[in-house]
C-alpha cells in the first residue's frame, strides 16, 4: 500500500490557517441528541433527515516522496442495524512535492433510522487497486427524542 491513513475526525467545521497551513477542528462530534415534534405521533417513521452540516477530516501519508500517489476515498454512513444510509466519494492525489495529504469531506444532512450507535466507515482504493479497503471507523451515538407539540394544547 502506497498511501497510509493516519487519522480521521468527525467535526462540525475545520479551518485552515493561511499563514502556516495548520488546520483547526471545531465541534468534534461523538454524540448527538435530536429532539423532534412529530406531526402525527401515532405514525411510525422509517428514516428522517436532520439538517446538519459537518465534515470528516483525514490525514494521509504516502510512502515514497518522489512519486505521485492517487486514489479514491469512500465515506459510508451505517445505522445501528448495519444498513448503509449514504455513500460519498472523493478523489485523492498526493503530488510528488508532498508527503502528506489532508482530505475534508463536507456533508450536509444526516439520515437517521433509529436510536443507537452509527458508524462512518472510511475506505480507500488506491490507483491500480481493484477494491476499497476499510481504513477507519468513526462512531456517532445518536439519541432521537420525540416531544409533544405544546402549541396544540388547550
Amino acid at each position: 500500500m502506497k498511501i497510509k491513513h493516519l487519522w480521521s475526525v468527525l467535526c462540525k467545521a475545520s479551518v485552515i490557517d493561511q499563514d502556516d497551513n495548520n488546520i483547526s477542528l471545531h465541534g468534534i462530534l461523538e454524540q448527538l441528541t435530536v429532539s423532534l415534534v412529530p406531526k402525527d405521533p401515532a405514525k411510525k417513521f422509517n428514516k428522517i433527515g436532520i439538517p446538519l452540516n459537518y465534515e470528516i477530516v483525514s490525514l494521509w501519508q504516502k510512502n515514497e516522496k518522489s512519486q505521485v500517489a492517487m486514489g479514491e476515498i469512500e465515506y459510508i454512513f451505517i445505522d445501528p442495524k448495519g444498513k448503509e444510509l449514504f455513500i460519498n466519494t472523493q478523489i485523492m492525489e498526493i503530488p510528488k512535492t508532498s508527503r502528506r495529504f489532508r482530505s475534508r469531506m463536507k456533508i450536509s444532512g444526516l439520515p437517521l433510522t433509529i436510536n443507537g450507535d452509527y458508524i462512518f466507515q472510511i475506505r480507500l482504493k488506491e490507483k491500480d487497486s481493484g477494491e476499497f479497503k476499510l481504513v477507519s471507523e468513526l462512531p456517532l451515538e445518536i439519541e432521537i427524542k420525540f416531544e409533544r407539540d405544546l402549541s396544540k394544547s388547550n
